[in-house]
């Protein structure tokens, strides 16, 4: 292995160690829900990699006061593990605080392991993110194993919230999220600075990342466990039909129907929606992304798009819409089926 190939790979080891954490831990003003069973799924938009993010109960009988983060990414050309991270965090008062680390990830068969156990837990992220200019850090150390060959470094994130604006993904426009920029600094054998961008939307957790790279991620899906508090006054869906049918236009293999215009119209106080888009489709209709999601129209509205296989026609299923505001979210399940103009 040459030296410069071993040294971008630990660089890469260590952005990700110090680095993916932090978009999954924060739970501030609901801006991370926190329950176990939790699941986000990040796709880069270059269509290279997938992150999955879940919250476990740890195997490790010792570890089961506390809450697993696991992030496995992926390389969707061969469907291959890049690498696993591990996180044991726990929710208090203060805030999400790490207790352990553990990543593991491959590079030319040689496993590189990175591990950080904090003495005393550190508060990731404090539970209020209230304004523009909040600002907080996190200094921590890690080893670094490669095969025997052991380094040791000490990172420092320089944390600032920047803006709260809207994110659009295929799963419809997430309001007021925090934009949160991350400076790392890392010295000891390795030195290396870098700045990323994190977007978190309330209600939901993480919707889209920008690597120092400029490399952006975005939420393609989301699941998420009953809260412990069922939040009173959530948006009420109204005036909404149970079922849709449209006509739909071919795109290559793809058969595609404007469905709903203007989805905010059918619920209640839009102007106090923070978040709008799609749980999950049933049937024959196409993940979001593929077709299926929301298009902004002129009126700075959501349109519904569902898209199917077109050797399928006609496309026959089910969508799940989410609605939420600060008070709480409803669902709603709506029938659909496009026909085909040929």
């Amino acid at each position: 292995m040459k030296k410069s190939a071993l040294i971008q790979s630990l660089t890469t080891l260590i952005v990700s160690l110090f680095f993916s954490t932090f978009p999954m831990t924060a739970t501030a003003q609901n801006y991370y829900p926190a329950e176990i069973g939790n699941e986000w799924i990040l796709d880069s938009t270059d269509g290279k990699e997938r992150q999955t993010y879940t919250l476990e109960v740890p195997d490790d009988d010792a570890d089961n006061h506390l809450i697993l983060l696991k992030i496995v990414t992926e390389n969707l050309n061969n469907d291959k593990v890049i690498d696993t991270d591990k996180y044991f965090l726990s929710d208090t008062p203060e805030g999400i605080k790490l207790h352990k680390t553990n990543l593991q990830t491959v590079f030319n068969n040689n496993v590189i392991t990175a591990t950080a156990n904090l003495t005393s837990p550190m508060v990731f992220f404090p539970k209020a993110l209230e304004q523009e200019g909040q600002k907080w850090n996190i200094v921590t150390d890690a080893k670094i194993d490669l095969q025997g060959a052991k380094l040791d470094v000490e990172s420092r994130t320089n944390l600032e919230i920047v803006s709260f604006e809207p994110v659009e993904t295929s799963l419809g426009i997430f309001r007021n999220c925090a934009k949160i920029q991350l400076d790392l600094s890392i010295t000891g054998l390795l030195k290396l600075q870098s700045t990323s961008y994190q977007w978190l939307a309330p209600g939901v957790g993480p919707v889209q990342f920008e690597s120092s790279d400029g490399d952006v991620y975005k939420i393609t899906s989301f699941k998420r466990s009953p809260p412990e508090i069922i939040a009173q006054n959530p948006p009420v869906w109204q005036s909404l039909p149970q079922g849709f049918t449209g006509t739909g236009t071919r795109l290559g293999g793809i058969l595609n129907a404007k469905i709903l215009e203007n989805v905010e119209d059918y619920v209640s106080e839009p102007d106090k929606l923070l978040n709008l888009g799609i749980v999950s489709i049933s049937g024959n209709i196409v993940p979001p992304g593929d077709g299926t999601g929301f298009a902004t129209n002129l009126q700075r509205k959501q349109d519904l798009w569902v898209a199917g296989r077109f050797e399928n026609a006609p496309i026959i299923g089910t969508i799940r819409l989410f609605a939420e505001n600060s008070k709480g979210r409803t669902e709603r399940i709506i029938n659909v089926t496009i026909n085909t103009s040929q």
